[in-house]
């Protein structure tokens, strides 16, 4: 199997809430021309959509989890610090990196992760 595009579908009861965080808070960058709110990351998409069978915040948050790496998390996370819920502050991993994990609006986890420097 040869996978031209990959695109993460998130939905949500308020799929423009949503968007707004993702937007306006996180600062994704958003794609234009699409019905539902679409943002890039990296050479992947994230689609906001409404679905019926969703309701209210996400009760197994921690089964799928964006994971953004970045190039300062610790900047990153200085930038978030009263505008999101961190789940996990930014740590140093015995490997080298900082991972932190922060909430979005209906629960679902989002790790910002910054890989050590070479």
């Amino acid at each position: 199997m040869r996978i031209i595009e990959l695109t993460v579908m998130l939905a949500s009861s308020e799929p423009e809430r949503l968007a707004a965080f993702y937007e306006n808070v996180l600062q994704l960058e958003r794609v234009p021309n699409y019905h539902d709110p679409v943002f890039q990351l990296g050479g992947s998409l994230l689609r906001i959509i409404h679905h019926s069978a969703v309701h209210g915040t996400n009760q197994m948050p921690a089964r799928c989890q964006l994971n953004l790496f970045v190039a300062d998390a610790m900047a990153e996370c200085a930038r978030l610090t009263g505008q999101v819920t961190f789940v996990r502050p930014p740590e140093r991993e015995p490997w080298g990196g900082i991972v932190a994990t922060l909430a979005d609006p209906d629960g679902n986890y989002i790790q910002l992760i910054q890989t050590p420097r070479k």
